[in-house]
């Protein structure tokens, strides 16, 4: 195994030199250092095995196309090979990123529940552009997602063993996200892909397992027949109905923290996408954008608590109308309503209508009339808003308006209507 020397210079495939500056961490596959190409910082990928010449080959069509999305890290330039072992070049992480493990480790916490979300929809958008580019992950783990405390902004890494469709990169990977039937020895694909963006949503949203309850609680020692078992042959949801596999009082302190206050909306899709049925149906599994469409709707309701401050889920169908944190009921009789969508509205709330991670209005109170809230436009866009009386006004970046029941917006997403009641 051959490993690079501070000061090495590697040459590149295209032509051109790049010189190892220095180590940055080092994994299963191989050693990542700090270099300079061409007077600019990037990232070495350096293989401490030898990889098939098929991985090669694999990795030579992800840097001739571009990456599905400007989050992905993706490959750019691959070096030259240096008795069988060769790396690639790629962008480095910038600063306050976390590892996706840092957050389950509780050494990185989000900001608010705003940031959390707008992970969660960031993974789902990684997932569904892949998919729509005809490529699967393969190897997918906690590793392979940066993440900023801050906003949720989301960068994705290790996307080196991503495979067309029907091909296999030969790299396993850790046998706790992969869907059941890869654990049995299938082939990876979208179907194995969406269970395991199920698995990392889970882990996101309660910091624990969903199927390492207290039968592996119960094993002294976790060897790889012990994972086919909990990850393949017997796998088995922590809050399946018929289960014997619950959470343990003690160790899995934050599901049993998270798991009731959260919305039921998405207890009830984890519970149904890891129900038996589904386990064994792989492409019965929810798609990413079924999954958007229910982190949009928990975005929606997601409001900064008036009495305590605190950022906190609702779920206003369910009848939890109460904060998560100071267990204080909130005032939900102000909303948008655009579409099928209900944005409930409180004071300093974020409200996100375009769908994507920056909000795109922030809620106000009156200083005329502290029983009216407004809405203050921060998004690019301008809007159109017309009164109950028909009057027709712009609104445009940084103006604001009086939350008045009948009032109609016209976004460029569609025409919303705010109700009060």
């Amino acid at each position: 195994m051959i490993e690079l020397k501070n000061n090495q210079q590697i040459p590149l495939e295209i032509g051109g030199k790049c010189t190892v500056k220095r180590e940055l961490g080092r994994g299963g596959q191989g050693i990542v250092y700090l270099v300079d190409l061409n007077g600019k910082d990037m990232a070495l990928k350096w293989y401490t095995s030898i990889p098939s010449n098929e991985f090669y080959k694999n990795m030579q069509r992800l840097i001739d196309r571009k990456p599905p999305l400007d989050a992905f890290i993706w490959p750019l330039y691959l070096t030259k090979r240096k008795d069988g072992q060769f790396g690639y070049i790629m962008k480095l992480r910038p600063d306050g990123y976390y590892e996706f493990g840092q957050y389950m480790l509780a050494r990185q916490q989000f900001a608010n529940f705003y940031a959390m979300l707008n992970a969660a929809m960031k993974i789902c958008e990684g997932f569904r552009y892949l998919h729509l580019d005809g490529f699967s992950y393969q190897d997918l783990n906690d590793g392979n997602f940066f993440i900023r405390p801050s906003d949720g902004d989301l960068l994705i890494c290790d996307n080196d063993n991503v495979s067309p469709y029907g091909t296999q990169s030969g790299i396993k990977g850790k046998m706790r996200y992969m869907a059941p039937e890869i654990v049995k020895g299938g082939s990876p694909d979208k179907y194995s892909d969406r269970f395991s963006l199920s698995v990392v949503l889970f882990i996101l949203f309660y910091l624990n397992h969903p199927f390492e309850g207290q039968k592996v609680a119960a094993c002294p020692c976790i060897t790889e027949d012990y994972e086919k078992k909990f990850y393949g042959d017997e796998i088995e949801f922590l809050f399946s109905p018929q289960g014997n596999n619950r959470p343990v009082k003690g160790i899995h302190t934050n599901i049993l923290k998270r798991w009731r206050p959260f919305s039921t909306k998405l207890s009830n899709l984890f519970t149904e996408e890891f129900s038996d049925r589904k386990l064994k149906n792989p492409t019965e599994r929810i798609i990413e954008t079924d999954w958007q469409k229910l982190l949009t709707a928990l975005r929606d309701e997601t409001v900064v608590c008036p009495h305590c401050g605190n950022v906190t889920f609702l779920d206003v169908e369910n009848q939890k109308d109460k904060c998560i944190f100071c267990e204080k009921p909130i005032d939900v009789s102000h909303k948008i309503k655009l579409d099928s969508r209900n944005i409930i509205l409180t004071p300093r709330s974020q409200v996100y209508i375009s769908g994507g991670s920056a909000p795109d209005a922030i809620v106000g109170i009156s200083p005329k009339d502290k029983n009216i809230l407004t809405l203050t436009n921060i998004s690019a866009e301008q809007w159109s808003v017309e009164t109950p009386s028909g009057k027709i006004r712009l609104l445009g970046q940084k103006e604001t308006m009086p939350v008045l029941n009948g009032m109609k917006i016209t976004f460029r997403q569609g025409k919303g209507e705010i109700i009060i009641n």
